[in-house]
């Protein structure tokens, strides 16, 4: 048996992990919610943004007068999309448990959204306000978690419910219902005491001493071990379920940022004090398409990609992964959770920092210094920043093509286990009939 088989079986035998299936099955049920979403996100925060990319090359400024009005209703649609993605994925994840168990039940899906929207809604301090932090992207694994669990206690104790149900007539609908009603409250009740706990967390400002001593942690002087530590955590959460990675912007390191520039245009010279912040090397360098290097594979998969849906897939994720949104990819080809690109998602923007790095240390380019528009195309971003050089560039399109070849091999293990799976779904169904 040789290496790719071993790495193939392996692999497969982590996806056909009850939960881990069911998180895949989610992932490709919200893929259009993400895909519109994201293109939304796009318009709204490059396009309308007066300090976005976009709007700053086609002058929306200058000939958009109600350009804040129109930023405010894609706000709204970003927000209604992927600013609830982890409710939706609790919905999902519910009803396609049941599903799996052939006991299939929509009340499950619409108890997951509700005791979901419960955990995290509170008004301890108050003021009833709806905290959309924990409803996005970057709360996906747990929302499918919820749901996964909720999904099981109605496996367990509720009684299949299917849209065919509802043409039964409004008894038996109503009789459908009230058998549905134990695990309901089983759910209901749980949600209800996390609530609880989460809102004594909240109540004791908890949650707000955890984030300040993370920012204080952070917000420290820079150092180039915090710059790999950063971007390794980052990677594996986001890996992890957890889509939505950490923003690590300039506002984190403002005076080191200023002193840079500062620097910069009095001294008309790049040796400046702190050339390895984290807000330049890693946007710079280890973020090209979004998190993971996902511009790398999107190429990738349109090189490689053998069937028309993972081409179509990449294809539908090219535009917004040149603008660094990589949540199109990542739900299309179920990145999360998948151990074959677990390695290259989380070394290679550790791969392109340590690069770049070295390069800045031996003044081949110079380090980044100026601010860049938001959503500028990371492939650009080193450009910009350095103030036009050239050197920068070529650098970037280097690290990217390293990326897109280390990416390959693992994108065609990928391959070779996704088909594996659906010969292997396609047996089991043809035996069960």
């Amino acid at each position: 048996m040789d290496k790719n088989e071993k790495l193939i079986k392996r692999a497969m035998w982590f996806n056909r992990l009850s939960f881990v299936q069911i998180f895949r099955e989610t992932m490709i049920m919200l893929f259009p919610v993400v895909l519109i979403g994201t293109i939304v996100w796009i318009i709204s925060d490059n396009l309308l943004a007066s300090n976005g990319f976009l709007a700053n090359v086609f002058y929306i400024q200058q000939w958009l007068p109600e350009r804040q009005f129109f930023k405010t209703l894609f706000n709204d649609a970003t927000m209604i999309t992927v600013g609830l993605l982890a409710s939706y994925a609790a919905f999902v994840s519910a009803i396609m448990t049941t599903r799996r168990y052939r006991r299939e039940n929509l009340i499950a899906g619409v108890c997951a959204m509700i005791s979901y929207v419960l955990i995290f809604y509170h008004s301890v301090r108050g003021s009833q306000t709806l905290e959309t932090r924990y409803f996005g992207a970057g709360w996906l694994i747990i929302g499918s978690l919820i749901g996964y669990v909720i999904g099981l206690i109605f496996v367990k104790w509720g009684y299949h419910f299917t849209l065919s149900d509802i043409r039964l007539g409004s008894r038996k609908l109503m009789a459908r219902v009230l058998r549905n009603l134990k695990p309901f409250t089983i759910s209901f009740s749980g949600a209800f005491i996390l609530h609880t706990l989460y809102a004594v967390w909240r109540t004791f400002n908890l949650d707000a001493i955890t984030t300040q001593n993370i920012s204080s942690l952070i917000g420290r002087h820079s150092n180039y071990f915090l710059n790999i530590t950063l971007s390794f955590f980052n990677t594996l959460l986001v890996w992890l379920g957890f889509a939505e990675p950490v923003n690590i912007t300039n506002d984190a390191y403002s005076n080191e940022v200023r002193n840079n520039l500062i620097y910069a245009l009095t001294h008309k010279s790049f040796a400046v004090p702190y050339p390895f912040t984290p807000s330049s090397l890693y946007n710079g360098f280890a973020n090209f398409g979004g998190i993971g290097v996902t511009l790398a594979l999107v190429i990738g998969i349109l090189w490689v990609g053998r069937q028309n849906n993972q081409q179509e897939i990449a294809k539908l994720s090219v535009f917004p992964a040149i603008f660094n949104h990589g949540l199109p990819i990542l739900f299309g080809s179920r990145v999360f959770l998948n151990p074959v690109y677990v390695f290259p998602f989380i070394l290679l923007p550790i791969a392109n920092m340590l690069i770049a790095s070295v390069f800045i240390f031996i003044h081949a380019i110079p380090p980044i210094v100026y601010p860049v528009p938001n959503g500028t195309p990371g492939i650009l971003i080193p450009f910009i920043g350095t103030g036009g050089d050239w050197r920068a560039l070529l650098i970037s399109i280097l690290l990217v093509i390293m990326d897109i070849i280390i990416y390959i091999p693992f994108i065609k293990l990928a391959f070779a286990v996704e088909e594996r799976l659906v010969k292997e779904q396609e047996e089991f169904q043809n035996e069960d009939k």
